[in-house]
């Protein structure tokens, strides 16, 4: 039996004597004792199991409180330090109450108990009689016949009815469990350390037990009827978590969840590349999850059926697209897929805005159009100097002076589309000596790229600073306006920072924590393909041809780029090679040799991104002549790898026509 206080007696004997449920402020006022000690009696007899309130509404100044079963059972014993004491025992003829219950307080006989005969006087219990009507019964002389059947029915339904009464005494216990969901799937790292409470409501908590996996568990602590279990590191797969309460002749009852612990990440099965698909083209995104998963594709959910998902998009997504599987635990897959363009087969020869407006240059490359040596013109937007040779309308094109206005782009496009070839449109980038000047003189200094000693860097008349937003902004909008004008490519040169070392220069936005150089420009090449996409014109970029092996001396990452352009054209000039390169003694006399080496190692790093390689051959001379021979042999070499897509460059736009093999061969 639990031992109280005497406050904790006196507060019960006042609640046994008024046979009501009473307020605090009555018990304060009766008992002239602090509303806080009557709160705390009260509590403590809660806590115990002795008292209740009526209503079960927070607070105890507004309940009604009343003794529970087992505090009525109780209360006579607990109390008798509280109660005047008798001088009338119990006749010996009396059955005392307590006997059979097994109670070890129970009183010697001799002793006259406080639960006795008399209680109600002793403690000012009021008494309660009972009205009861008096009826004219009928009383016959002799018995009915069939009294044994009457007895036996009234026995019957007694019985009925006694099993009815236990049946809604076991319904109405009551066990809650706190702290997680039943069938709940979680991540160990979410479940360890966790607090998992049991409420037992209509029967004794004291006999519960707690199984996990039909194994009985320790280490809970029990305050009342509630129990709270921290749960430790337990293994991976499903759980049972089952808490008992024996209620002797009523029998047990019990109360289970299960749980599963998942920390395996979702299956996510989808290649990193797709094949390759027309610009414009729908394109259907496939793979395979688990059947509970959730998949997202570049930030929409897809419905999957039996683990397997689609996704149809309008046309091919610009750049990486991800993919990202959610189990039911919170576990994640995630796969980063690229869409390539189908490239198409492009012979093609370099032209400048000048060439283009000058007749004697122009109606050559016309004559190689109509002969079928070529089906493409690179077509140069704006050049080395920072000049845009067509009839721009941009703002700041125009404030800076860089608009020579040598040929209408949008006649020129329509003129080449007419006789069948693709325009792709070459726009040198960082490169630009007038917007680095111009800038300069305005005070944005953080647009150009600064020697050591804070001047603009010298190296090609200025170098933009390609960290600088508005910088970017102006070659963006360069390509937009092309796109508009229906060009087919844009084809980015100087896509780069200067060669030598990052110490001799400064690059304003910069520094040991930020972005690399070569993150920043595949940044903006992402950003630029997602633009040009929703015209349906393609991106390529051309680059040196030591970046297959030492890019980042130069900030051009080209497995990165590969994810953020339709097509790589790396400048393989055989002049432009060292003595001894690939092992070839003399490059820029052995084309053959040097163009083919050098492709396959784009072809390598390449490798799996279905990523288009259009190269830049060479049909000019610098220290070995170079005519018809040399510029098929750089032909051919491209051809025997599979590399059918090539570039010619000649600065004076005066090309050798004669070993150039026409397209239909």
């Amino acid at each position: 039996m639990p031992l109280l206080a005497i406050s904790d007696k006196k507060v019960m004997h006042h609640i046994l004597s008024q046979d009501r449920a009473c307020t605090v402020s009555e018990v304060t006022s009766a008992l002239a004792m602090s509303e806080q000690e009557v709160i705390q009696a009260l509590d403590n007899l809660r806590r115990t199991g002795l008292a209740k309130t009526e209503i079960d509404t927070p607070g105890f100044q507004t309940n009604r409180w009343t003794l529970t079963s087992r505090g009525y059972q109780v209360a006579p014993s607990l109390v008798f330090d509280v109660v005047p004491p008798t001088n009338n025992p119990m006749p010996e003829d009396k059955v005392d109450p307590a006997d059979g219950w097994g109670f070890p307080w129970k009183p010697v006989k001799a002793e006259a108990p406080v639960y006795a005969k008399d209680l109600s006087k002793r403690v000012g219990r009021r008494e309660h009689k009972t009205w009861r009507p008096t009826l004219a019964v009928y009383v016959p002389e002799h018995p009915p016949k069939h009294r044994r059947w009457g007895l036996l029915f009234l026995a019957t339904t007694l019985t009925l009815i006694g099993i009815g009464l236990l049946s809604i005494t076991i319904r109405q216990v009551d066990i809650e469990i706190s702290g997680i969901n039943d069938a709940a799937s979680l991540q160990p790292l979410n479940i360890e350390g966790k607090e998992i409470s049991f409420n037992i409501d209509g029967t004794n908590g004291r006999t519960a037990q707690i199984f996990l996996d039909d194994s009985l568990i320790s280490g809970f602590q029990r305050y009342g009827n509630q129990i709270f279990w921290v749960v430790p590191p337990l293994p991976e797969g499903k759980h049972i978590l089952r808490l008992t309460v024996d209620r002797r002749i009523f029998g047990e009852v019990s109360r289970e969840i299960t749980f599963n612990i998942d920390g395996t990440p979702p299956t996510l099965i989808i290649p990193n590349v797709l094949d390759p698909v027309e610009i414009g083209q729908a394109v259907t995104i496939s793979g395979i999850s688990e059947s509970d998963a959730t998949v997202i594709v570049g930030g929409i959910p897809v419905s999957s059926s039996g683990g397997k998902f689609k996704l149809e998009l309008d046309r091919p997504p610009a750049g990486p697209l991800s993919v990202l599987a959610i189990d039911e635990a919170g576990n994640t897959s995630s796969v980063e897929i690229v869409v390539p363009i189908k490239y198409p087969k492009t012979q093609a020869v370099h032209v400048s805005a000048a060439a283009w407006a000058y007749p004697a240059l122009k109606n050559p490359i016309i004559d190689l159009i109509k002969a079928g040596k070529i089906n493409a013109i690179e077509l140069t937007l704006k050049d080395e100097s920072g000049y845009l040779g067509y009839n721009s309308k941009l703002q700041l094109a125009r404030e800076a002076g860089s608009i020579r206005s040598q040929f209408d782009l949008g006649d020129a496009i329509q003129e080449l589309h007419s006789l069948g070839v693709r325009v792709i449109g070459r726009i040198v980038a960082f490169r630009d000596p007038i917007l680095s000047q111009h800038a300069w003189n305005l005070g944005n200094k953080d647009w150009v790229l600064q020697g050591t000693n804070g001047q603009p860097l010298s190296k090609y008349g200025g170098f933009t600073n390609f960290y600088n937003d508005q910088v970017q902004e102006y070659n963006l909008a360069i390509a937009t306006e092309a796109a508009e004008a229906g060009i087919d490519d844009i084809l980015w040169d100087y896509m780069r920072r200067p060669e030598g070392s990052l110490d001799k220069m400064r690059i304003p936005g910069f520094t040991s924590s930020s972005e690399k150089p070569s993150a920043v420009i595949n940044n903006f090449l992402a950003k630029a393909q997602s633009n040009l996409h929703e015209f349906d014109v393609m991106q390529g970029v051309s680059v040196f041809g030591i970046a297959a092996t030492r890019g980042e001396q130069i900030a051009q990452d080209i497995p990165g780029m590969a994810k953020v352009v339709d097509y790589i054209a790396p400048m393989i000039y055989p002049s432009h090679w060292a003595k001894g390169e690939y092992g070839v003694s003399h490059p820029e006399a052995q084309p053959y040799e040097i163009t083919s080496a050098s492709l396959a190692e784009f072809q390598r790093v390449l490798s799996g991104t279905n990523t288009a390689i259009v190269p830049w051959l060479q049909d000019f001379t610098l220290r070995v002549e170079y005519g018809s021979k040399e510029v098929k042999a750089q032909i051919d070499a491209a051809a025997d790898i599979g590399i059918f897509d090539w570039l010619l460059w000649d600065p004076t736009v005066t090309y050798t026509t004669a070993g150039i093999i026409p397209r239909s061969s």
